[in-house]
């Protein structure tokens, strides 16, 4: 998995750091309570150890609960899963559809897309993920791609950039592929 850019994770950061320094507080009140005074250097660690629990519990799980949305407080769709689609190319002379299969493995912080086809496999080595300012959420992300062992003999290594609208349950849009090869075409895929 990669990092890739989303609008809105500095605000999470704060909320985070936030969030930490009322937990290190809420833990100096509590230890005070019971007359337990800590030692000095107990107060950095501790600060130290929500931030990067809450910061753990947030990139896995907590950006994905439906409330934070409803609440308009996370806006990034959770697109993590098994997608199944189809694929048109304008390569070579048969431009009919080609079955797909999808994998987006996606964190708060990490995105990884996976592309399979008949003969060809590849996968994201960057992307982003826009939300505000478009009628859908945008995923965006540049690929390498790499034949199988049954492809013909034109097939070859080469990289490309897809760009996928969130319409519903689906993503649809376009992608286009670097020198070499001077492929378009249009990927269409639901959530499976």
């Amino acid at each position: 998995m990669h990092s890739y850019e989303i609008e809105g994770r500095d605000r999470v950061t704060v909320a985070l750091a936030a969030a930490s320094i009322l937990l290190v507080w809420l833990l100096h009140v509590g230890l005070g309570a019971i007359d337990f005074e800590p030692k000095w250097w107990l107060s950095v660690p501790s600060f130290a150890g929500f931030y990067s629990g809450l910061s753990r519990l947030f990139d896995r799980y907590v950006w994905r609960l439906g409330l934070l949305g409803k609440l308009r407080l996370i806006q990034l769709p959770d697109l993590n899963g098994k997608w199944a689609g189809e694929v048109e190319s304008s390569y070579g002379q048969d431009s009919r559809a080609h079955s797909v299969s999808v994998v987006i493995l996606q964190r708060w912080s990490k995105i990884l897309v996976r592309l399979e086809t008949e003969y060809s496999r590849s996968h994201s080595i960057t992307a982003s993920l826009r939300t505000t300012d478009l009628p859908n959420p945008e995923l965006s992300y540049q690929y390498v791609s790499e034949p199988t062992a049954n492809a013909p003999d034109t097939m070859e290594i080469h990289r490309g950039t897809a760009t996928l609208e969130l319409i519903g349950s689906g993503l649809e849009g376009d992608y286009y592929t670097g020198r070499g090869r001077g492929e378009i075409g249009t990927i269409r895929l639901s959530k499976s």
